[in-house]
């Protein structure tokens, strides 16, 4: 078993490998899902090999790297950066947040071709809930970089689950005004869009029940916070995708929120994935343990 697997890796394995799931991106290194995709797998006696693939980044090298995973009789993937908006493009059919935001992270391979689904969202939605025993109905989120490709879907996700208001924030970028003119037609609640330089920006966090920071801001030691902490009040949730723990997740602890990574959304964005492939969802409790092994 190598650690990560390239197309020539896959193009060279012989006719009867069980390789046939995994998760595609650039860099892949990282990923912990198939420690918890092969965790399922195990469980249910599923004769199945799930990898790390790496694609590269060229014109047409992830194309040519589904075809070659649909040649080789694989069920599924999961995709991941910078690979979403493109998984989505390669797709014949597409789920509704995938519709939405224009980004998959799952991909199914049918007769017909590549169907693909976002679990982010739905992954998303379930972790909340287990955190904190609300559903997104019933709550006032802001989201922290919400034009990026795990953020936007967020997003939407909330305005599907017809949250009570929604604050996007991110840098002034026209993408922004876009993503506000995309879900305003749709939202149940209040909608705002705001940049991180704006008055606007505190007054969306000291009235969230919900902030969830979506940035990148969290993965490298030395980044700065993406918002203020003295912002925050005891007994708001802050919800960091970042799956380790970060100075925002401790400050804002400290400060008396419930405080949570994102290892919640992985393990649920998995899970519903495992369904879309086999049609049931997987025994969470052995992925969780799985994933917290490391």
């Amino acid at each position: 078993m190598l650690s990560v697997y390239t197309a020539a890796d896959i193009a060279a394995l012989p006719g009867d490998s069980d390789i046939r799931l995994g998760v595609i991106g650039n860099p892949i290194a990282h990923s912990k899902s198939p420690q918890m995709q092969q965790a399922a797998l195990d469980a249910e006696k599923r004769a199945l090999t799930y990898v790390r693939l790496l694609s590269g980044t060229g014109e047409g090298e992830f194309a040519s790297l589904l075809t070659l995973l649909e040649q080789r009789g694989f069920i599924g993937a999961n995709v991941t950066v910078p690979f979403k908006k493109k998984a989505f493009a390669s797709a014949v059919q597409a789920d509704s947040l995938s519709a939405l935001c224009g980004a998959a992270n799952t991909l199914v391979r049918q007769e017909d071709g590549w169907h693909c689904h976002n679990t982010d969202g739905p992954g998303f939605e379930r972790a909340i809930d287990e955190l904190c025993g609300e559903k997104l109905s019933e709550l006032s989120i802001v989201i922290l970089g919400a034009c990026g490709g795990a953020g936007a879907a967020l997003s939407c996700q909330c305005i599907l689950s017809g949250c009570r208001s929604l604050t996007l924030v991110n840098r002034p970028r026209p993408e922004l005004e876009q993503l506000h003119q995309l879900l305003l037609p749709r939202a149940e609640g209040a909608l705002h869009a705001v940049s991180f330089s704006s008055h606007g920006f505190r007054k969306a966090v000291e009235h969230a029940d919900l902030i969830v920071n979506a940035t990148s801001l969290g993965l490298r030691a030395g980044d700065p916070l993406p918002l203020e902490v003295s912002w925050l009040c005891p007994g708001q949730v802050v919800y960091d995708i970042v799956t380790h723990t970060t100075p925002l997740q401790q400050e804002a602890s400290a400060r008396g929120c419930l405080v949570s990574d994102g290892l919640g959304m992985l393990l649920w964005q998995g899970a519903i994935a495992y369904r879309h492939w086999f049609g049931l969802l997987p025994n969470t409790q052995l992925m969780r343990e799985a994933l917290l092994r490391g």
